[in-house]
């Protein structure tokens, strides 16, 4: 199991029955895969569909209907909803929606994401991350914890243009899960068996707490580290 599967897995286990959520691109977009079966989970896009199932439908009519990463989706059986751009963003400025599940550049001890440009390099826009940010309940990161050239991705302070600010409840990494607070930092409240406290620490650029209720994270597969 990769990195980014194992974070996407994490994530599915701590999904709750019955809530709204929008998963974005990257890591998050792999999430619903991997939720249980027997959960009720409603699944909003940007362009206007809720309770959708991901694939290659198999009516050639239905690849008219596509999501924020212009793939292919289809209603669940029992119920889909297809609607405006305009009414899938009032739901989301709204406060409706649960929670977002954000792919991350950088996250900082004050609860800062940082999602949508990297200086020097080109960019195609925020999108709808920054209206996720503001308006969603609880936005969730997901990231490996280091970039490509060993640089950590949680940070005492971004240094990325934000995507928002003070919003982030919670990060998702291939080591640990934390939990974040503005004025209170990170506290690390999950961690994978695989990775000790001091590894953890290498990886990780600002300080974090440790919870006294600390648990490790059991998937029910195989870990593979460092993939």
């Amino acid at each position: 199991m990769d990195n980014r599967a194992r974070i996407a897995r994490k994530i599915a286990q701590d999904i709750e029955d019955g809530e709204f959520v929008n998963f974005g691109h990257g890591i998050p977009y792999s999430v619903p895969q991997y939720i249980d079966a027997g959960k009720t989970v409603f699944m909003e896009n940007e362009p206007g569909v809720v309770c959708f199932g991901a694939g290659v439908p198999a009516d050639p009519g239905d690849y008219e209907c596509r999501d924020a990463m212009n793939n292919c989706v289809k209603e669940l059986p029992g119920g889909g909803c297809f609607f405006d751009t305009a009414a899938s963003f009032a739901m989301i400025r709204g406060g409706h929606i649960d929670k977002t599940v954000l792919g991350a550049l950088q996250v900082d001890e004050n609860a800062n994401i940082a999602n949508w440009a990297v200086p020097g390099r080109p960019v195609t826009g925020i999108g709808g991350a920054m209206d996720l940010c503001a308006g969603a309940r609880q936005v969730i990161a997901a990231m490996e914890s280091l970039t490509k050239d060993g640089k950590p991705r949680l940070k005492k302070s971004c240094d990325y243009p934000l995507t928002g600010v003070g919003v982030v409840t919670r990060v998702y990494t291939e080591m640990a899960v934390f939990d974040v607070q503005p004025g209170k930092g990170f506290t690390l409240i999950e961690k994978f068996p695989d990775y000790t406290l001091e590894e953890i620490r290498r990886r990780v650029e600002a300080e974090f707490t440790v919870s006294p209720d600390l648990k490790e994270i059991d998937l029910g597969a195989p870990l593979a580290k460092g993939t």
